[in-house]
């Protein structure tokens, strides 16, 4: 295909999508005006027809909602496919809009889009198989009304990239064509897998396994043959920490589902268990030797299953299950009841106490009791946890027993439950180690593995390499700015250094360091609206920037010496720090900076 024959496939194609847009506006005018009209009658109709009007209301609410969202992004792919009676465009994208042979991403036929030229064939929901030849295949990525990406392939051409608009490599925003575009037909296996048992999808950060989890979550709540078992309010996502909360909360309703439960473990666990008025921190201590020690103890403890009597007071049962500890943890439990905050390790001792106490976990949740006169008055009571799908992002940093907990909570007979991460990458204490320890046997064709799709530099590669990590340079990868480190005698020359990069970057920027007590002193930077983040390394897992800088290098950094009864705990920190300095080192796409006491290089044991 020469220059000039692209010019008159992106002409034709972008007048496709203008008369599409065109179209989808007018359906969402006409919906949204029937709806309005729904709702001025809905208060005169009686009470049959009341019902009647309502669910019509819903369905025309729903259905102006799917307009909208097509509207910026029509479709992400175009087959043209003869069935045996000529040839049929096919549109697919986020929903249908059959008015212009727009189908849903759902839809069976639309395996059909990782197909290549030629026979073809896709399942259709009664088990037959429908044939035809593949003949023609478009790629689009469509942002705001505009092409930004084209390509296409035939039978009688391979795939050729017709147009490509430069975009940003940060991802400020989540671009379904984008995604479904670069998925390969294996990853649509996998998301229409089957919906019973255990799933695994791992890869390391940047290989797009969050995106294929969130695209199953999708399926099985959309599907016609499996949404009636999975619907939006019983389904679960754990994730990490508020921010990645923030992250999911805006790509699901992006997909089409609303109402799915996304939160931490921590806060799950208070909700479960009533708590208030109690904050959670992640390791308690005045610095990370004593948050260290208070760790590695309260986890024998926890691997101890301790039996106590349930009480409301939480802090009561705690302080007869660490009654034994030595004098000075005893008194920093103290400190942290006089606080009223719990830790990991607390939570999950009292979940599990609180379920042996109880059978089954229970939620408190209001309901309403009917009186004679038919009169409701609101009640509260507890209520069995049951869910019917649970997603673990970043499996590989639950404990076990946090893992255990949540799955007792699964509906029995499905037993459907994916885990996302990276078994390579844990960046906690007493996390998982094998599928053993919670008692998962998950076949060879429920794992999925994802591999590094490298957005960084060529020189931020180089340089991690170097250090000793197990990672390939690709001679492909595109060419940036050097890596810089700066040993800076003190905090405020570290910051000032930093505020300089600051002042000439472009993009996004995450101000990075080991623990929230170092990250503090930078707080006054922390600008989202200007694009800038400050926050732990753990924080950034699973985020990336265009620039990124590693701030609080020192000799401290890889951890503390111990006493014997501590020297496993200590060779643990040692690998846990190892790889989330890697964690934040990956996060820089473009520009990496590294500051601290001494130079990385010096003090980065291998």
């Amino acid at each position: 295909m020469n220059k000039i024959q692209k010019e008159k496939f992106l002409y034709q194609a972008t007048a496709h999508l203008k008369e599409v847009i065109a179209s989808l506006r007018d359906s969402f005018f006409d919906v949204q005006k029937k709806n309005v009209a729904i709702r001025k009658e809905l208060p005169k109709a009686n009470e049959d027809n009341k019902i009647v009007q309502q669910k019509l209301l819903e369905h025309g609410v729903s259905r102006e909602n799917e307009l909208e969202a097509l509207i910026p992004s029509p479709y992400f792919t175009h087959c043209a496919v003869d069935f045996g009676g000529g040839t049929d465009s096919m549109y697919f994208g986020t929903f249908s809009y059959t008015d212009k042979d727009i189908f849903s991403w759902v839809t069976a036929a639309s395996s059909l889009r990782f197909e290549k030229p030629g026979s073809v064939s896709y399942e259709r929901p009664d088990g037959t198989r429908r044939k035809g030849i593949l003949k023609q295949k478009d790629q689009y990525m469509i942002t705001d009304g505009k092409i930004v990406f084209l390509a296409t392939e035939s039978i009688e051409q391979d795939r050729v990239l017709v147009y490509q608009e430069y975009f940003s490599q940060q991802k400020t925003d989540f671009v379904l064509p984008e995604i479904v575009a670069q998925m390969e037909k294996a990853q649509d296996t996998v998301i229409r897998a089957n919906h019973r048992g255990p799933l695994v999808i791992s890869g390391p950060a940047g290989s797009g396994k969050t995106t294929l989890a969130l695209h199953r979550v999708a399926y099985l709540a959309q599907s016609p043959d499996v949404s009636h078992k999975f619907p939006p309010h019983s389904i679960i996502v754990f994730v990490q920490d508020e921010g990645t909360k923030e992250y999911f909360s805006h790509l699901l309703p992006q997909l089409g589902i609303k109402g799915v439960k996304i939160t931490t473990f921590a806060q799950w666990a208070f909700d479960v268990l009533g708590l208030e008025h109690i904050s959670y921190t992640h390791r308690y201590g005045a610095h990370e030797e004593e948050q260290d020690r208070n760790e590695f103890y309260k986890h024998h403890i926890l691997k101890q299953k301790p039996k106590v009597e349930w009480q409301d007071n939480v802090f009561a049962v705690l302080k007869q299950v660490y009654g034994n500890l030595s004098k000075g943890l005893v008194e920093l439990f103290e400190s942290q009841a006089q606080d009223r905050v719990l830790d990991r390790m607390d939570v999950a001792i009292l979940m599990n106490i609180f379920k042996a106490h109880v059978g089954k976990l229970t939620m408190k949740q209001e309901y309403y009791e009917i009186k004679k006169n038919q009169e409701g008055i609101k009640k509260f009571g507890r209520f069995p946890v049951t869910y019917s799908l649970i997603i673990f992002d970043e499996f590989q940093n639950y404990l076990p027993e946090q893992i255990s907990l949540a799955k007792s909570t699964l509906d029995e007979e499905n037993h459907a439950v994916m885990y996302v991460g990276d078994m390579n990458q844990q960046t906690q204490y007493g996390t998982i180690q094998a599928w053993s320890d919670i008692r998962e046997n998950i076949p060879e064709d429920r794992q999925v593995v994802l591999h590094k799709v490298y957005r960084n530099t060529k020189q931020i590669v180089q340089y991690v390499s170097g250090l000793g990590y197990d990672v390939e340079v690709d001679s492909k990868l595109r060419d940036g700015k050097p890596v810089q480190e700066r040993v800076c005698d003190t905090l405020e020359e570290e910051k000032e250094w930093v505020s300089s990069i600051l002042g000439g970057r472009t993009g996004t920027v995450g101000i990075l360091a080991k623990d929230k007590s170092y990250i503090g002193a930078y707080s006054d930077l922390h600008n989202p609206h200007e694009g800038i983040f400050v926050m732990t390394m753990a924080e950034a897992q699973g985020v990336e920037f265009d620039v990124v800088c590693v701030v609080g290098i020192d000799d401290t950094f890889f951890g503390i010496s111990y006493e014997e009864d501590m020297k496993s705990y200590g060779e643990q920190r040692r690998r846990i720090m190892k790889d989330l300095l890697y964690v934040a080192l990956t996060r820089a796409m473009n520009e990496l900076y590294i500051a601290g006491r001494q130079r990385l290089s010096e003090i980065f044991q291998i």
